[in-house]
């Protein structure tokens, strides 16, 4: 029987203060009581009065433990716990084997034409986004759920996922009439936990979604917190099908999808001009595309007049926030970034974007302690994700704590093969691999895993710098500067900040190619 939920608990009553607190109170209850018995004859109070002494002090006690939970006791006094900070204290204890955990997969498409893929993985990804908002619930994210379907082996899913639980599905699009199905099941055993059809039109989706994740809330015995519908706004369907379809395309992170995502984003807005989220996706369309792929003034400009819409309309979503943190960070606005990045935390807890993009903005920034600690807190939102942990190892080499690098790069290569089993395809996991293998001295596989995800993707920006990176670290110096100068015409917001704190460039500083192809940098 695992002891991990009791650990949990012990550990938050040390984080809060509980022990302490209870410890002080005993001992100063202790040190009353001893001074109540050698005063109170002396002073020829009744014997009444030790009584109600020690009813008194037996009263207080819980009280005290109580107001501990609640409130935070620092230099300042005492100041109360908000719900976000009580659940970022909870969120990052880790979980053991009996905690709540589900895996959402892409629903199967049953239309007839078999072309409403992008609907389908829409409507599982806003599930998983409402299930996000369960404090004690354990959430596979899209990148390693979506690798999967419902097509592969219930327990091996559970195993590849480390999950308790899978809800799958399938949906039947004709016009605006839907044919919704949707069963969680326990991987352990196969058996069906729940199981659910829904014969509704295009304009009940939003309450079917909201339906679908209140039930497994139930039968995992969870509190969905749902918050303003968990940022569902009513619109016109058509918009909303638009919208899916943008989200399937920007999940793909390649520069064409990107376009095809902004294109449905604004096909969204133009339906439906106050639509919150479609505005937050075209943000980060721009936000995106100035950050890997064109750092040009118009996609600056875009990003920050998009953001500040989204902001206006819909203030209540941690997108809106994040989208608006990567415009400030990318105009050099870099306390403007930083609030809007806590305040997006401050929302949601468990947005992966906003610990991660708070990371990279405090590296624009030369604060690479800070930008440590934000990534380690992505890296837990997203237990997978590979990119803040193999991040975190550049960190440390340019911190001179290479015993701390090796660390973190041994954890990041882990998660790289974790992914690479999931998908042998993805070339974010290759590329940044690659990283991982040379440093472990892996060198032969290194250059393999690199090679190969340059080659499968020749106009990826980011891969193609991250090429430069690489070869300058195997001592391949001129192939390095030859992808970094290749990197002028491909690459987004890689400016001279980024380069100067960059320690995977130390064996070109001292080529009299370097300074010359780096001054062409913005």
């Amino acid at each position: 029987m695992s002891e991990q939920p009791s650990n949990g608990l012990w550990n938050q009553l040390k984080k809060r203060k509980v022990i302490r607190v209870a410890l002080v109170y005993i001992f100063v209850s202790w040190v009353i009581i001893q001074i109540g018995e050698a005063s109170f004859e002396a002073l020829q109070i009744p014997m009444w009065g030790m009584s109600l002494l020690l009813v008194l002090v037996g009263l207080g006690f819980p009280l005290a433990l109580v107001l501990a939970w609640g409130y935070e006791l620092g230099p300042k006094g005492k100041r109360k716990n908000t719900p976000a900070q009580i659940d970022a204290l909870a969120e990052f204890e880790g979980f053991g084997d009996e905690v709540p955990s589900i895996a959402v997969l892409p629903f199967d498409d049953l239309s007839e034409k078999g072309d409403q893929g992008y609907f389908c993985e829409g409507m599982a990804e806003e599930i998983l986004n409402a299930l996000c908002k369960v404090a004690n619930l354990r959430v596979a994210s899209r990148v390693a759920s979506f690798q999967l379907n419902s097509g592969n082996d219930i327990q091996e899913i559970g195993r590849k996922l480390n999950v308790l639980t899978v809800l799958e599905g399938s949906v039947r699009k004709s016009g605006d009439k839907l044919r919704i199905t949707a069963q969680l099941i326990n991987t352990k055993n196969g058996y069906h936990m729940w199981s659910r059809q829904f014969d509704r039109t295009l304009e009940d989706i939003f309450e079917i979604q909201a339906e679908i994740a209140s039930a497994i809330s139930s039968a995992l015995s969870v509190s969905l917190k749902q918050k303003r519908g968990w940022g569902q706004q009513n619109v016109d369907p058509k918009a909303y099908d638009f919208f899916l379809r943008g989200l399937s395309y920007f999940a793909r992170h390649t520069t064409q999808d990107n376009v095809y995502a902004r294109q449905m984003f604004r096909q969204a807005i133009d339906i439906e001009p106050e639509f919150g989220r479609a505005w937050a996706g075209l943000a980060y369309t721009y936000g995106f595309s100035y950050m890997y792929f064109n750092a040009s003034d118009t996609n600056l400009k875009e990003a920050e007049s998009t953001s500040t819409k989204a902001l206006k309309l819909a203030p209540e979503l941690a997108e809106s926030h994040v989208s608006a943190g990567i415009a400030h960070c990318m105009s050099k606005a870099f306390e403007e970034a930083e609030a809007a990045f806590e305040k997006a935390i401050e929302i949601d807890s468990k947005n992966y974007e906003a610990w991660y993009f708070f990371g990279r903005t405090k590296v624009h920034e030369g604060d690479l302690e800070r930008a440590l600690k934000l990534f380690d807190r992505a890296s837990k939102v997203r237990p997978e994700d590979f990119q803040s942990v193999l991040l975190q190892a550049q960190l440390y080499t340019s911190l001179d704590n290479n015993d701390k690098a090796l660390e973190v790069t041994r954890e990041g290569i882990k998660r790289v093969r974790a992914v690479l089993e999931l998908n042998p395809d993805d070339n974010r996991a290759l590329n940044m691999g690659a990283f991982a293998l040379l440093r472990l001295g892996e060198t032969e596989e290194a250059t393999e895993w690199m090679t190969r995800s340059m080659q499968n993707a020749p106009m990826d920006s980011i891969i193609q710098y991250n090429g430069a990176c690489f070869f300058s670290l195997a001592g391949d110096v001129e192939r390095a500067l030859d992808c970094l100068e290749n990197c002028l015409v491909k690459v987004g917001n890689i400016s001279h900040e980024w380069l100067k704190h960059d320690s995977d460039m130390d064996n070109l500083r001292t080529h009299p190619r370097f300074d010359e192809i780096i001054s062409r940098f913005p």
